[in-house]
């Protein structure tokens, strides 16, 4: 199964045999009627339910189907969970018994409850002031091949299966970052980096007003960064030194052996990015919650996209 060929819960469902499908339709159910008013979507490549932030994901795995509604769920209901295997952020469910559906759904209510008061992310705040200009992007970016995911909170649109650019409002301008940025020519000197000497390959293109937005110069950037994936191109992982892990991580390898299983599963790079990421973070509390967001990501394999922060 190609992890990247599906974009939204129907497609990731369709990829599997008739048993499969029986067991991810069911638990798609339990949650449905748990949370009739949340949104389906794809994140983490993972099936989502989203109520003002992540209710809960669901993945089908070799040996088991893991549900990751995060850890203060899985701590309030340690004992009912008791049958189960668990970590902190995840459970898993045997593949030959149909899923618990009072104790799931119980568990949906639970994180319903604790995000009800939850404001809509950051990123959407200004651009009720830029509409003109959420507009104009939209249909420039209709006219090429890419898929629309939902990830951090924002859509990305991808190609291939890769970031290539996403957009925002904000209080004094809008962007357009385009996640290979550092491998486009740039002709109109129009691009910058976010956080300097951090943002290794995402560039920003920031405009005051929608007038400044020329078509032409963007579908051109944009053209050029879906070539850039067609061409392999990517900021590769410095492998000349030795990865020193944090010590957050270290702690969550110690204790955690389904998440140390998974996390040397992955490719050198990857485990350099994660380990990255946390260690960016400048307070301890900000690295703890980084590494809770992971974990869904390395019990599925996968890699953390290149120049994501919280």
């Amino acid at each position: 199964m190609n992890a990247n060929s599906f974009t939204n819960i129907d497609e990731y469902i369709a990829q599997f045999d008739s048993k499969q499908q029986k067991l991810l339709q069911h638990v798609r159910e339990i949650i449905r009627e748990a949370a009739p008013e949340a949104k389906e979507t794809i994140s983490y490549q993972m099936p989502t339910f989203r109520l003002q932030g992540n209710l809960i994901h669901f993945a089908l795995s070799k040996k088991h189907l893991g549900i990751y509604p995060g850890p203060a769920a899985i701590r309030f209901y340690q004992a009912e969970l008791s049958p189960y295997k668990t970590s902190k952020g995840a459970i898993q469910l045997p593949l030959d018994h149909m899923p618990p559906k009072t104790l799931l759904q119980k568990i949906v209510q639970f994180n319903l409850e604790k995000q009800k008061d939850k404001v809509a992310p950051d990123w959407k705040r200004y651009h009720h002031q830029w509409a003109e200009a959420v507009e104009k992007i939209q249909r420039l970016i209709g006219e090429f091949p890419l898929q629309k995911t939902f990830k951090w909170g924002g859509d990305v649109y991808t190609f291939q299966g890769k970031n290539v650019l996403s957009f925002g409002g904000f209080k004094h301008h809008f962007a357009i970052w385009f996640y290979n940025g550092v491998f486009l020519e740039d002709l109109d000197k129009v691009l910058v980096s976010g956080s300097e000497g951090k943002t290794k390959g995402l560039r920003q293109w920031r405009f005051n007003h929608a007038d400044e937005m020329d078509p032409s110069k963007i579908k051109r950037y944009i053209a050029e960064a879906i070539q850039t994936i067609r061409d392999g191109k990517e900021i590769k992982a410095d492998k000349g030194k030795p990865m020193v892990l944090t010590a957050f991580l270290a702690a969550l390898l110690d204790t955690d052996n389904h998440f140390n299983r998974a996390f040397f599963k992955l490719t050198p790079g990857r485990q350099r990015e994660y380990n990255a990421f946390i260690e960016e973070a400048k307070q301890d509390k900000t690295k703890q919650a980084r590494l809770e967001k992971i974990k869904p990501l390395v019990a599925a394999g996968m890699g953390l996209h290149a120049k994501y922060k919280s």
